[in-house]
């Protein structure tokens, strides 16, 4: 299954942006050290090794689970340790380790065990109920949008996507500003896809721009997909300055290249002949 920018990806620099692994706590082990520094590059059977080597405790079990279901191939009894493990960090308290082993325990419910859609809000929901300041709670509102986006039919088009946006307090917190704009940019992306473009929907582009995505590449297409909306609704002004921001940022062999300096010149020849 593919993974959103949400899921297991760079757990190292989320839980040392949530203070789990402050300098004074990580220089307690060099060990435990270069397992979430193996998590962040990717090695995860290196990884799982070391946690494997540590004495017991709630961040290295942390540490292994995350290793576990990352480890390709993700198997049955890879998720059944996983679980366990993290089931022992939860019980341990909802402090910031406690809350990030209940999303990871969300998330193998919705990513591994395709659990059933009410069991897996409620898993996202009791982290937000239980901890809505913490980091696990900003990326489990960012799971639950994707959720009331794209797996509630039961639910109009209009009620899926107040639904998503209402987890905008949470889900858009600048603590992790590469989730806030990914969260920002998935609203408006699914608006679009059910072919709903309004002020809404440009305002939520420009808010994730502002934010910034993680790469220059991301960034450079958001401004894109800005300028774009923006010219569909008429914001004349609006859509030059996204589209210019894309032009700066693009090189002159992007095949868009030509095609937005031909909006942008349309846009000014229209302004011209008012």
């Amino acid at each position: 299954m593919s993974r959103s920018p949400c899921t297991f990806f760079s757990i190292f620099k989320l839980l040392c942006a949530s203070g789990l692994l402050a300098s004074g706590a990580r220089a307690e082990s060099t060990a435990r050290l270069d397992g979430w520094d193996l998590l962040s590059q990717y090695l995860y059977r290196d990884a799982a090794e070391v946690f494997v080597a540590e004495p017991a405790g709630r961040e290295r079990d942390l540490g292994l689970a995350a290793a576990l279901l990352n480890e390709p191939p993700v198997t049955a009894g890879k998720i059944e340790r996983a679980q366990q493990l993290l089931a022992d960090v939860a019980a341990g308290g909802m402090d910031e380790t406690g809350a990030y082993a209940r999303y990871l325990l969300a998330r193998i419910k919705h990513a591994h065990l395709s659990a059933p859609v009410t069991e897996v809000e409620q898993a996202y929901r009791a982290i937000l109920a239980a901890s809505p300041g913490s980091v696990a709670a900003q990326l489990a509102a960012a799971q639950l949008a994707l959720v009331q986006l794209y797996q509630r039919p039961d639910l109009a088009v209009e009620a899926r996507i107040a639904g998503a946006a209402a987890l905008a307090v949470v889900a858009g917190n600048r603590r992790l500003p590469g989730i806030a704009a990914a969260y920002y940019q998935q609203l408006a992306g699914a608006a679009l896809f059910y072919r709903v473009t309004d002020a809404r929907v440009l305002g939520w582009l420009e808010t994730a721009y502002r934010i910034g995505l993680s790469t220059p590449i991301e960034q450079s297409t958001l401004a894109l997909q800005t300028a774009e909306v923006a010219r569909e609704l008429g914001q004349r002004d609006i859509a030059l300055d996204y589209y210019q921001r894309f032009l700066a940022s693009a090189v002159a062999t992007d095949q868009r290249y030509h095609t937005v300096e031909t909006r942008m010149n349309e846009l000014r020849g229209t302004e011209g002949g008012r």
